[in-house]
């Protein structure tokens, strides 16, 4: 020790050396019986030599300007397998589709952008494959690099998601958040322009949008008396492979928004088409939007990748853009409702599920969940404003089912509802889905179930998987989390077992799993998304496979179903030695979360 480091321990502390002397010794202290004390006090090491400063090579590294790096790498390589698609899009429908002669009518230069026209040494060299041959239209190379590219932009969504999650667990600023917010969504906004001019594919639901707005605003009808086949000559009706069928319109709600959008366009197919683009365009940016809000109260380092992993999805992109599906509005309002829930605004939030069941029926299922939430709402209120609650929830919800379903009532009523409802609960028909797959076996099925694979028997199948998730999280969703969380269980489950399938239906599941943030919830709902985009693959084959529902659907599941297993299989193997038992008398030191006990009933 330094000599004049021992005098100033042995002098009196004076005013720049009391520092080297414990906090307390001026005052005088009681020894202990047999206590021996020190012969001096010994100074903090901290105190006796500063803490240096660390070097320039120990600083910590960057972990934000490093995923923003990465976040703009991956996005320009997204961007080039969208702009790649171009051609391929306009090559898997036929020179007479309606939506492609409008959109490349209105837009001429469109074309100009295809790789097909400007690169022709690489045409030449995908040609040398015999399944991506550009050659054979349709139902061939087209269809089959068009589902690479998308294979290929789903991988670069999740390297990115990942990416996200993983850069959260390091203490970012607050600039660095903001920056990366403003990254994802700029990206996200170019990726939603490049879809809003691809060249359309299965356009056929914009184009049945577009005649239940004539039939209200050209023809005065009411769109649920009439059938769609009493109006041949309707411009629109060409524009539907295979004619209009026999389709269950859409609720109230999203009769009312097609109204505007055939009065702006004019009588123009292309207006009608980039009309709804838009729609879909300005949903799919807000609904990015409220999955970061909304995610980051729930579970913050999720924000990124759950915000990436909707906003880049190319399946996403597909469906709320280009072939723009009534699914994204609902996805809107039921997001728009989780957030009012969040932030105290039961009443509104409940108005908003009322919206969206008022576009699909099927989001009829979800609300008793979110009833739950009025529930809790109304146990923390005074009696006297509680008195008032229930009559004022009960009054706007009246309000809102009366001025929707008004305009459509006369000749309707109903009958009409309660029909229109058994279409969308009791379907007649198998399509694209697990009972359609089964039904097309080539085998003979013993009777049984023969008769279980008829669509109004699976139904069944579907109704008690569906209302027992639905009973277990009304009895216990007492939270925004919770009721997030069974509200994508339920969505779920209803897109693997109706016996009616779409792509599309995939939007709403994906949007709940993402905001419940939850991570076997997120791995089945992204594989059922890819599940769904190869489906869409299988939409533009023609004909169409008919039991596709087996690798769309069953395969996803059964890959879910076997990672939990391994999963659960190596956290068993590779568990942590046990925690010895305290001594006697001492207290037990928590350790993290515990689970709760399982809630008594009363006798």
């Amino acid at each position: 020790m330094p000599p004049w480091l021992v005098r100033n321990m042995q002098q009196r502390p004076g005013r720049k050396d009391r520092n080297f002397y414990p906090p307390r010794s001026r005052k005088t202290q009681p020894a202990l019986p047999g206590a021996t004390l020190p012969a001096a006090p010994a100074p903090v090491l901290s105190q006796q030599y500063p803490i240096e400063p660390p070097t320039s090579s120990h600083r910590r590294p960057n972990y934000g300007r490093r995923a923003l790096l990465a976040f703009i790498g991956l996005g320009l390589l997204l961007e080039a397998l969208l702009l790649a698609t171009y051609p391929l899009l306009a090559g898997a429908t036929s020179r007479e589709d309606a939506a492609k002669q409008a959109l490349l009518g209105l837009l001429p230069w469109l074309p100009h952008l295809y790789w097909t026209t400007t690169m022709p040494a690489l045409v030449q060299f995908v040609a040398h494959i015999p399944a991506f041959a550009l050659s054979n239209a349709g139902a061939g190379g087209n269809v089959n690099l068009l589902l690479l590219l998308w294979a290929l932009a789903f991988v670069i969504t999740l390297v990115a998601g990942r990416i996200g999650s993983r850069v959260l667990r390091e203490r970012l600023s607050r600039t660095a958040h903001s920056v990366l917010f403003s990254t994802i969504l700029v990206l996200t906004a170019i990726f939603a322009l490049t879809c809003f001019f691809a060249p359309p594919i299965l356009s056929q639901d914009m184009f049945l949008y577009g005649i239940y707005g004539h039939l209200v605003t050209v023809y005065h009808v009411n769109p649920y008396v009439v059938s769609l086949t009493a109006f041949p000559h309707e411009p629109l009706q060409r524009g539907i492979s295979g004619g209009v069928q026999s389709v269950v319109a859409p609720g109230p709600v999203w009769l009312d928004l097609c109204i505007p959008m055939v009065l702006l366009a004019r009588d123009s197919i292309a207006n009608i088409l980039l009309l709804f683009r838009g729609l879909g365009l300005a949903a799919h940016l807000i609904n990015t939007i409220l999955i970061w809000i909304i995610v980051a109260k729930l579970k913050p380092e999720m924000r990124i990748s759950g915000t990436i992993l909707y906003g880049w999805n190319p399946l996403v992109l597909l469906l709320s853009i280009n072939s723009m599906h009534l699914d994204v509005v609902v996805v809107l309002f039921i997001l728009l409702a989780i957030l009012f829930f969040q932030r105290g605004s039961p009443i509104l939030g409940w108005v908003l599920m009322l919206l969206a069941m008022l576009i699909n029926m099927l989001v009829l299922l979800l609300l008793p969940l979110f009833f739950c939430l009025l529930l809790k709402e109304a146990r923390t209120l005074p009696s006297g404003r509680r008195a008032l609650w229930w009559p004022s929830v009960a009054g706007v919800s009246v309000l809102v089912l009366i001025l929707a379903y008004a305009p459509y009532w006369s000749g309707w009523g109903l009958a009409g509802l309660l029909t229109s409802m058994q279409h969308v609960f009791l379907q007649d028909n198998a399509i694209n889905s697990l009972d359609a797959a089964l039904i097309k076996l080539p085998v003979t099925l013993p009777p049984l179930f023969a008769w279980l694979v008829i669509p109004h028997h699976w139904t069944i199948i579907a109704a008690v998987i569906a209302g027992s998730l639905l009973l277990f999280g009304c009895w216990l969703a007492d939270t925004v989390e919770l009721v997030v969380l069974f509200s994508s269980w339920v969505s779920l489950a209803l897109l693997a077992l109706m016996p009616t399938y779409w792509p599309w239906y995939a939007l709403v599941p994906l949007a709940l799993s993402l905001c419940s943030v939850g991570g076997r919830t997120i791995l089945l709902a992204m594989l059922l998304t890819a599940g769904a985009l190869l489906s869409c693959y299988f939409l533009l084959l023609q004909p169409p496979w008919p039991a596709q529902g087996l690798v769309t659907i069953g395969l996803p599941v059964l890959a879910w179903g076997w990672t939990l297993f391994f999963i659960t299989t190596w956290e068993m193997t590779h568990a942590r030695e046990p925690v010895p038992e305290p001594a006697q008398g001492a207290k037990p030191t928590r350790r993290g979360l515990s689970r709760p006990s399982w809630p008594r009933r009363g006798r």
